[in-house]
């Protein structure tokens, strides 16, 4: 139940093994590019742990959740075509210049700790949070959001206090509100400019505007 890897030079082609729609098999699948790393005890560590949402955008698909304490992505949940251009691969196959190097570092920074020693992948995840600064007012509220499957956001956003555009970044509300930019359309609906009606207050009559044209033109009547 396994698949010869694609083209590339050489004779050290690797087993792909073949995805039967379980996590254990997908699991399988990422490891061959994001290796697992071993403490001196043997416990086995996964950089991205695979998972198959029920719900959500990403329902059924196969997916992996970030498991880099310090990564700012950590728990975040990403399909598996696009965890190449999250973390660096490490195995063989596949090749990416493009990368979170936030991740990379905390990554490295783990595996350093946890390879080193025989303290579980627990135990190093809390010694290495105890080093973060802390997060940001309302941070912890933005991240839970973000594990939230897709189809809560419509409800969650509306009600969520902690919006960045009205604390004054450069971001989209995400509290519901939205800006009326002044003579925008909704405005043009409601009255057309002074400029459109002639400089005066009633509405621009064309058909009047039409019949003032072709008598100016046509002179006067005999």
């Amino acid at each position: 139940n396994e698949r010869r890897g694609g083209g590339g030079g050489g004779g050290g082609e690797r087993l792909r093994p073949a995805y039967d729609g379980s996590e254990a098999t997908l699991q399988e699948r990422i490891s061959l590019v994001f290796p697992p790393t071993t403490n001196a005890r043997g416990e086995v560590w996964h950089e991205f742990v695979a998972v198959i949402p029920r719900e959500g955008k990403y329902c059924g698909q196969p997916c992996a959740v970030c498991n880099v304490v310090g990564c700012p992505m950590h728990g975040r949940i990403f399909h598996q075509k696009n965890l190449a251009t999250h973390a660096r691969p490490r195995g063989g196959g596949v090749r990416s210049s493009v990368f979170s190097r936030q991740h990379d570092a905390a990554y490295n920074a783990f595996v350093a700790a946890f390879s080193a020693g025989e303290a579980s992948a627990p135990e190093v995840q809390r010694q290495i949070a105890e080093t973060l600064p802390p997060p940001p007012p309302g941070a912890e509220e933005g991240e839970a959001r973000a594990r939230r499957p897709a189809s809560s956001f419509g409800s969650s956003r509306r009600r969520s206090g902690n919006c960045p555009a009205c604390r004054g970044k450069h971001r989209a509300h995400t509290c519901g509100k939205r800006l009326r930019r002044p003579g925008g359309s909704s405005s043009y609906r409601r009255r057309k400019p002074s400029w459109m009606g002639g400089g005066g207050e009633e509405p621009f009559d064309a058909a009047a505007e039409h019949r003032h044209k072709r008598q100016r033109h046509s002179g006067p009547e005999a």
